[in-house]
């Protein structure tokens, strides 16, 4: 009955991708000439088109570095190919699921299927998760500093989008601190928010808090960690920062692509950091949709209006699209050699 269920929600979310997808380029081409922006992408410059793909690869490669690193500082045997793969792992099923829920869970997955501990790869993550979530908040409110006349007076309703976006991740930046560093703190949070839970009469309200009290051992476990190694804690940020920088940097890229230099890397790379934390907490599979009409209305500012569409095109193709395709293909990649590896070992035992 489990199995059919998890088959059920992984056939919902492939189908749920795919009509957004759908209805996304509907909404995308329906108003714009689709020879032009074909005439656009075939004539922008490759070079600088390789760089944003570039980009999207360090980009993955970065947060396998950093599970690299976390997970051999606790001494499990793993390659940089194992935790690129746990990356890829984690971009591909984040992209499919609503929310990007499916992402981490997958990563357990693969991880326990490479023997790695548990409460290792749990930790791992959370650290990352942890360094993703600050920097990812860090860069936006730069950005709204950096760009507040623009934002505020010329991006329509969507500025409301932002700040709600902005919200909800200092919402969970604190959540995920207080829970880290303060067990006494976190422990009244989980109980308040059980009663909470009882009273709007949510049927899964008890199983919700022991979840959240189970999580507040590993929680502790990383605040000892993060004690104990404080210049790996720091290099995780730093590449982070690199990581995070680089793919909001994709729009630039494209800009570049079109001949187009009356704006510097560092006004993309903050509006793109607003556009990120004002959808990606959209319950929606990669943001779709929300991720497109987003950058029509912010990077107008910044594109010639001719060109507006086919550098949406380029920029979401490039940071989205195509590496969706790329890690589902890799990852099957993976899974093949992994069980011809198998295959083998059963026949040499």
């Amino acid at each position: 009955m489990e199995n059919k269920k998890s088959i059920f929600k992984k056939l919902f979310n492939a189908l749920l991708f795919i009509i957004i997808a759908a209805l996304t380029f509907w909404v995308v081409f329906k108003n714009n000439d689709i020879n032009a922006i074909i005439d656009n992408v075939h004539n922008a410059k490759k070079i600088y088109l390789l760089l944003a793909i570039f980009a999207m690869f360090v980009y993955i490669f970065c947060e396998g570095l950093n599970i690299y690193r976390m997970l051999r500082s606790m001494k499990d045997k793993v390659s940089i190919v194992q935790t690129f793969k746990y990356s890829l792992v984690g971009f591909f099923f984040s992209s499919i699921t609503p929310s990007s829920t499916g992402g981490q869970p997958m990563q357990l997955y693969f991880m326990n299927k490479d023997k790695v501990s548990l409460s290792h790869s749990a930790l791992a993550l959370l650290v990352q998760l942890l360094s993703f979530q600050f920097i990812t908040l860090l860069l936006a409110i730069i950005g709204f500093v950096f760009n507040y006349d623009l934002l505020i007076n010329q991006i329509g309703n969507i500025k409301y989008l932002m700040f709600l976006g902005i919200t909800i991740n200092i919402v969970i930046q604190t959540f995920l601190v207080i829970m880290i560093f303060s067990k006494k703190l976190g422990l009244k949070l989980i109980n308040w928010l059980g009663r909470f839970l009882k009273k709007l009469h949510f049927k899964k309200a008890d199983t919700i808090k022991e979840k959240a009290l189970s999580q507040l051992e590993e929680y502790h476990d990383c605040a000892i960690y993060l004690k104990n190694n404080k210049l790996l804690i720091i290099k995780i940020f730093i590449t982070t920062l690199i990581q995070l920088s680089l793919y909001h940097s994709i729009p630039f890229f494209v800009y570049k692509a079109f001949n187009l230099s009356e704006y510097g890397i560092f006004t993309f790379i903050m509006l793109q950091a607003v556009l990120y934390i004002s959808v990606a907490s959209l319950p929606l599979p990669g943001a779709m949709g929300a991720s497109e009409g987003g950058f029509m209305i912010i990077f107008k500012l910044l594109f010639p209006t001719a060109l507006l569409s086919s550098a949406m095109v380029l920029s979401r193709g490039i940071s989205f699209y195509l590496f969706v395709i790329l890690s589902a293909f890799i990852i099957f990649c993976f899974i093949i050699y992994d069980k011809i590896k198998s295959r083998k070992k059963n026949i040499k035992g």
